[in-house]
């Protein structure tokens, strides 16, 4: 992993933890032992406002947790069923990394894994920002509404476009 990379996992890492988990006391963060999910999964423990916040590949969660934050890869088979899996084990709480959501559009038992929880996702859609959604489930359906918009700095949006132009 280039430094570019690096320092833009760090970014998201410290905008999740502040938008994404605002309000929210403690959770595991669910992570995919690849190079881009150890280094989202560490930034957002760095950056968490709780000292009660763990970390778990998401192929050793054993039992429940309250909150989880789904760091997973599309670059390792099977994401949607994989989250699924996850979701079943979180009782009240799920913020999702955007390729997770994406995933679970198309996979099965997504809605029944997700009702019942507060969850929330992050997409970047347009240039210099970041959206942020809250999940509903309407029947087998998954609905998303806006709660919050993050506007990047010069800075940081400088630092998306470099990570895009030399990840794709």
């Amino acid at each position: 992993m280039d430094g570019v990379e690096l320092r833009y996992r760090a970014l998201l890492g410290r905008i999740y933890a502040e938008k994404l988990l605002a309000g929210v006391d403690s959770f595991v963060v669910v992570y995919d032992e690849t190079p881009s999910c150890i280094a989202m999964a560490a930034a957002l423990l760095a950056a968490a406002k709780t000292a009660r916040a763990d970390a778990v590949p998401s192929g050793k969660l054993a039992g429940e947790v309250e909150s989880a934050v789904l760091v997973m890869s599309p670059h390792v088979a099977e994401l949607g069923s994989r989250a699924v899996d996850v979701l079943k084990k979180v009782r009240r709480f799920a913020a999702l990394h955007t390729p997770v959501f994406y995933a679970l559009d198309e996979a099965e038992g997504a809605a029944e894994a997700l009702s019942g929880k507060e969850v929330r996702f992050a997409v970047r859609e347009q240039p210099g920002e970041i959206t942020f959604y809250k999940v509903s489930v309407d029947g087998n359906n998954l609905t998303s509404e806006v709660y919050d918009v993050y506007k990047l700095s010069p800075e940081e949006a400088a630092l998306v476009r470099k990570y895009e132009a030399q990840h794709g």
